[in-house]
């Protein structure tokens, strides 16, 4: 009997000792489970702040046209500021020139000097490559052509088509980059929204082209009948432009080169027999224009 009751001890500890192993090693299992299952949080997304920009009419209201001398009425529709880029950078010899003053004269550019050269703009640009004014420059330009879209619109002829002007300058490189801009955007509905897209529009090119010198050419002058007649084109409002354009070139260390003063007469206009319609120059004004370039650039050679 006693042997009997030792045994039926013996399996109940056995039993009781065998239930806590099997909870001690559940509880462990849930314990990993547990932890495993602690949620992991990153840090979030930084929110979208950026918003489109709006063109605002003199009352108020939405403006989606831009007006240029060369289309009529543009679609503006499709604005967008152009990011500024962070690797961009201005000439060199920054420390050493007053860029709040237009490009001083040199002594002329030597055969061949403008082999490796581009000029960039509308209508008016587009004159070189068709009048043949600078031997061997490249010219990439469009009527219409703003400082909106000089990168995006397709005026490049490639092997393949048309490309943007943003695609062909990340296949060559180029030492000298001439632009011209502000006639059509005469129409702008903002100026700051002018300089601001000029600003960006400068910035991508030097981002694009490190080793190229880049000259931001005045807007010409029209003819003064043209601008007695015309309250969008006329020669205040065209100098008051020139004007914005110096100020951003100073503020961003960029080339100011003062083609307008080339052109113009005593009064500030673009003399008559330089143009048919009041803003378009004639070959023999494209002569007199190339003629202030080849003398006027940066380190003289």
């Amino acid at each position: 009997m006693k042997k009997t009751l030792r045994a039926r001890r013996r399996r109940r500890r056995r039993a009781f000792l065998a239930a806590v192993t099997l909870l001690v090693g559940l509880g462990g299992v849930s314990l990993v489970s547990a932890i495993v299952r602690l949620p992991v949080h990153s840090v979030p997304d930084a929110p979208d702040t950026t918003t489109e920009p709006e063109d605002m009419s003199p009352d108020g209201e939405e403006n989606t046209k831009e007006t240029s001398p060369e289309e009529g009425e543009q679609d503006n529709t499709s604005l967008e500021e152009t990011p500024k880029e962070e690797n961009s950078s201005p000439p060199p010899q920054a420390a050493a020139y007053d860029y709040s003053q237009p490009l001083p004269e040199s002594a002329p550019g030597a055969e061949g000097a403008f082999q490796n050269s581009l000029f960039i703009g509308n209508s008016i640009t587009d004159g070189i490559a068709r009048y043949g004014i600078i031997p061997g420059a490249t010219v990439y330009a469009k009527n219409g052509l703003t400082v909106t879209d000089a990168l995006t619109e397709p005026v490049v002829t490639s092997g393949s088509g048309r490309i943007t002007v943003e695609q062909a300058l990340q296949t060559r490189q180029f030492d000298r980059i001439y632009l011209m801009f502000g006639m059509n955007e005469l129409g702008f509905s903002s100026e700051e929204q002018f300089v601001t897209r000029y600003s960006n529009l400068i910035d991508r090119i030097w981002a694009l082209q490190p080793s190229a010198t880049i000259y931001v050419q005045s807007i010409l002058p029209v003819t003064a009948e043209r601008s007695q007649k015309d309250s969008t084109f006329n020669n205040p409002k065209l100098q008051h432009f020139n004007e914005l354009i110096r100020q951003m070139c100073a503020e961003k260390q960029a080339l100011f080169l003062d083609a307008h003063s080339a052109l113009c007469d005593e009064s500030g206009a673009l003399p008559a027999e330089y143009s048919s319609d009041g803003i378009h120059i004639t070959k023999e004004a494209y002569g007199v224009w190339f003629s202030y370039v080849n003398t006027h650039i940066w380190g003289g050679n």
